[in-house]
């Protein structure tokens, strides 16, 4: 019920943003309800795109504690406490963004190792590519996708 009363108030009474919202910096941000294992509530969150005068951005879900847990789609951060999942990245409406998040009264930014990790995922996660070829068992005349490769 929380969430849809939050929900309510960004979509009928949205604040007008007195920041400026830039790529690779850290925002707070509402996600909302969560299914799963999905990232949701009011959490820190990297834009990673966003255009002058879009009301769209991209963005990537902060943990609140960083994991160490070894996945390689989980980028755990320099700069503050967190871990990056990039497998979770999305596209949000920007009054979903709250307010920026602040270390010595400048925005939050990525460092250039947390932004090449990050970038090294988002490539491997999302790169688009023909699937390999394998052989199907059954019948040695036809080829059958193989879906789940790692080999990206």
């Amino acid at each position: 019920m929380e969430w849809i009363k939050t929900k309510s108030e960004l979509k009928f009474n949205p604040q007008p943003k007195t920041f400026p919202i830039y790529y690779n910096c850290i925002y707070w941000a509402y996600l909302g309800c969560n299914l799963g294992s999905e990232e949701g509530k009011h959490r820190p969150v990297i834009v990673t795109r966003t255009y002058k005068n879009s009301t769209m951005v991209t963005v990537i879900p902060l943990t609140s504690k960083r994991l160490n847990d070894g996945y390689q789609f989980h980028v755990d951060m320099e700069t503050i406490d967190s871990t990056a999942l990039v497998e979770q990245m999305r596209v949000i409406d920007v009054v979903r963004i709250e307010k920026p998040m602040y270390k010595n009264g400048k925005i939050l930014s990525l460092t250039n190792n947390d932004l090449d990790a990050i970038d090294n995922q988002v490539r491997r996660q999302y790169l688009i590519s023909k699937p390999k070829k394998q052989k199907n068992p059954d019948d040695d005349t036809k080829n059958i996708d193989n879906h789940y490769s790692d080999d990206v």
